[in-house]
This record gives C-alpha cells, structure tokens and sequence, in this order.
C-alpha cells in the first residue's frame, strides 16, 4: 500500500523513548505507577549525579554534620524556588508572589532582602 505524501501519522507504542533506558528515576517510578512494591527514593552514585542536567538537580545544603540532600525534578517544566534559608521547595510562581507580599519567605520567615 502506497502512502500519500499528504498526511501525517503518530504510532503511539508501549515502549519507553531510548534515551530513558539508563535513567533510574524514570525507570522506578514507572515500576511504582505499575502496582509495584511501596515506593522507595532512588539513590544514585557521584558520577550519576555529574551526569544529571543541572536544571533539574536541586540541592538542600544543610550545615554540618549533616549531608546535602539532592532531589530531581521529575518535571522539568515546572519551575521549583529552593529557600536557602529553610531549604523548603516552592513553585517558583507561588514563591515570589507571596515573597512580594509579605516581604519574607512563606515558610521560615526570613525577610526578603536575605534571601
């Protein structure tokens, strides 16, 4: 059967896109959507971490002795604000909309001119 060079086709398939094979975020929330065991955070190696898009690393720096947190936005179009003084996350939107209201961050407090 010839085909018309007049129209467009999408094939939607099962299978994941290539590039999400090596990714472990991806491939343990899909086991967890899937009715999997109870969920469990992934945790990954220094060279794993290298690898990441820095976009989509956050990093809570929490002081010593205590280790730094890293999370990974499984959305990257959401945009996500990190308070660097309670470490709490935020939509970016929502964030500076009540940052510009009360002059302070939502949560901790701390004015808006230390942030």
């Amino acid at each position: 059967m010839k085909r018309s060079p007049d129209f467009q086709s999408l094939q939607l398939t099962e299978e994941p896109p290539e590039d999400d094979e090596d990714d472990p975020f991806t491939a343990k929330l899909m086991s967890f959507e899937q009715g999997g065991s109870d969920f469990v955070p992934v945790c990954v190696g220094r060279s794993t971490l290298q690898a990441m898009n820095n976009r989509e690393v956050l990093v809570k720096k929490w002081p010593s002795p205590l280790k730094y947190q890293y999370y990974r936005s499984l959305l990257p179009d959401v945009s996500i604000t990190l308070c660097s003084s309670c470490n709490r996350l935020f939509h970016t939107d929502d964030y500076e909309l009540l940052v510009l209201q009360r002059n302070c961050c939502p949560f901790c407090r701390k004015p808006a001119e230390h942030l």
